[in-house]
């Protein structure tokens, strides 16, 4: 009995049907991943490009390991003798339980579709989530994986649960407060420097305008400065700033009331 099981095994062991099997399971991994390799160096992000590449191949892989799965799962059933038609002709019955199992993954991929073709995030962008900023690390027709800015935690999450989120956008506006006693012409000279060396020094910035008086009342006077960058290299960017911001003051013998010092976006 023992050896005549063996011997069964050892037959479909060496049988063409699972030789060609395993053939094809091996072809379809090893085409993903040469197909995978080659996307990622030729068209991922590089810093230079649109990041909504990266967004576009979460999407494109997440589908095509579907794909692949699918194709090679037929000609498996082929090689066994299956008849495929036939399942297909069934597949109404079978789509309906297969959809009643699969209804949470079926919604994730719905709502990953849905942020994808309405463009709410893409990979790189910087979001706030559960009201902390993050930073969108990867997105997939099913999940999207966050960073947050603060703690360096990740998060991942089904797409289906992001019931709101808010893109923080790149433009910033920085506020300076100076007492009345201050010369205007000091605090001009002072900010059109800081753009001229940020301009020079600040690989991350695409803009940056001294926008004189913004604002005077009983505290002061209200300088500003509008600056165009990549959201989630605000913090960067306004650290560099303010060291600038506070060698030109120094310079210049003038000082700003540092407690009432405002971000706004």
């Amino acid at each position: 009995m023992i050896s005549e099981g063996f011997k069964e095994l050892f037959e479909y062991f060496t049988s063409k049907a699972f030789l060609m099997s395993t053939l094809i399971v091996v072809i379809a991994m090893l085409d993903f991943y040469l197909i995978k390799q080659y996307l990622i160096k030729k068209v991922a992000y590089t810093g230079k490009e649109d990041q909504h590449r990266n967004t576009f191949l979460g999407v494109f892989f997440n589908v095509l390991q579907y794909v692949v799965g699918v194709v090679a799962a037929v000609l498996i059933m082929k090689f066994h003798g299956i008849n495929v038609a036939g399942i297909f002709t069934g597949l109404g019955i079978a789509a309906t339980i297969v959809g009643l199992a699969l209804q949470d993954s079926l919604k994730d991929i719905i709502a990953g579709l849905n942020i994808y073709n309405h463009n709410f995030y893409k990979v790189g962008d910087l979001v706030r989530y559960n009201g902390e900023e993050c930073d969108v690390k990867y997105f997939s027709t099913k999940v999207t994986k966050f960073q947050s800015i603060l703690t360096k935690a990740t998060y991942t999450v089904n797409n289906s649960e992001i019931r709101s989120i808010e893109k923080i956008k790149d433009g910033h506006i920085q506020h300076f407060l100076f007492n009345f006693s201050t010369e205007r012409a000091k605090v001009d000279d002072c900010f059109n420097r800081v753009c001229e060396r940020m301009k020079a020094e600040c690989p991350h910035l695409k803009e940056i305008h001294y926008e004189s008086i913004a604002d005077i009342d009983d505290r002061g006077v209200t300088y500003e400065i509008k600056y165009v960058c990549p959201a989630h290299k605000r913090e960067e960017v306004k650290d560099m700033m303010m060291s600038i911001t506070y060698d030109e003051m120094v310079a210049r013998g003038i000082e700003p009331y540092t407690d009432e010092l405002l971000v706004m976006h």
